[in-house]
């Protein structure tokens, strides 16, 4: 596994052996993100899931999902980490 600047913690660390999703978010995930970085985002993403009691089957919940994950992660062009006022729950 290489190193890489983390987006999130701006650390030179060991990054994801593989992409944890196809396609380009996945390998901006890979390039972007160190190990640790992800696991702490794989907690989070339960409490999300938990809180807004979402299905990731659920194609907007899924959409949700991401988008928390790119703002957690502070990928460039992320949104606020915080969900808008008003996110229906499901």
């Amino acid at each position: 596994m290489a190193n890489v600047t983390c987006s999130r913690c701006k650390q030179s660390a060991e990054g994801l052996p593989r992409p944890p999703l196809p396609g380009p978010l996945g390998q901006a995930f890979l390039e972007n993100v160190c190990a640790s970085c992800w696991r702490e985002w794989l907690g989070m993403q339960v409490k999300y899931i938990n809180e807004y009691r979402l299905s990731p089957m659920d194609p907007k919940h899924y959409e949700f999902l991401l988008e928390q994950a790119r703002a957690f992660l502070k990928l460039p062009g992320s949104g606020p980490a915080t969900p808008e006022p008003g996110t229906p729950r499901a």
